[in-house]
């Protein structure tokens, strides 16, 4: 996988990543602000990220279990793996739920990722660990910056998930829902994360993503 970058994805618009439905329950593509993400570690063995391929890690801290991040993150887990069946049955079927979270790109380039990198990530929509997704109003993750190049850019961490509760998202603003072109990136890129594949989340050949509401039946 070291350096495999393409095919090239066709681009979605900015605009075009997001897409408001009438879907009642959670569903894959939320993106709630203000989640925690909590890492268990054994104390100073963290090695330091080496090689092209660089994603920001946490600093050695004292304890096993680290303070959490806090910060935007987006729902990884399948909507029909959490909902109740069969559809139209309201309720989840348990309560909990992989989540990654958001960072802008110009923190990622902060903290050691490759300005070149980024740049493939804007122009492919996510590469290993790594899905682009712009901001917005209710997406705002950094204050005005002197380096514009990536400003209003962010990217979900899909390297680094970390599982929450329907309750503790029930309680968070939920900022956006990806649109249904977004939502075939996110699958594609969840999909190369743990495995060794990379596929064109426009291939007629794969299954559109569920964008139904399932207590609707």
């Amino acid at each position: 996988m070291v350096g495999i970058y393409w095919p090239a994805m066709p681009p979605i618009d900015p605009p075009e990543y997001y897409a408001e439905r009438d879907v009642e329950h959670s569903a894959q593509g939320d993106i709630h602000l203000d989640l925690s993400f909590a890492v268990a570690t054994v104390a100073g063995e963290d090695a330091p990220p080496r090689g092209a391929r660089k994603r920001p890690g946490d600093e050695d801290g004292d304890v096993a279990i680290r303070p959490p991040l806090l910060a935007p993150g987006i729902l990884c887990s399948y909507t029909c793996g959490f909902t109740a069946q069969p559809p139209g049955q309201r309720g989840y079927s348990h309560p909990f739920r992989l989540v990654a979270p958001i960072m802008s790109l110009t923190a990622l380039k902060a903290f050691g990722v490759k300005a070149n990198e980024l740049r493939k990530l804007k122009d492919s929509g996510f590469l290993q660990g790594l899905m682009y997704l712009p901001q917005t109003d209710q997406l705002r993750l950094d204050e005005p910056v002197d380096d514009e190049e990536f400003e209003g850019d962010a990217a979900a961490l899909l390297y680094r998930p970390a599982l929450v509760t329907q309750a503790l998202l029930d309680r968070r603003e939920r900022a956006h829902r990806l649109s249904e072109p977004a939502q075939r990136v996110l699958i594609a890129a969840l999909t190369q994360s743990i495995s060794p594949n990379r596929f064109d989340p426009f291939d007629e050949a794969l299954r559109a993503p569920d964008l139904s509401d399932s207590w609707s039946g």
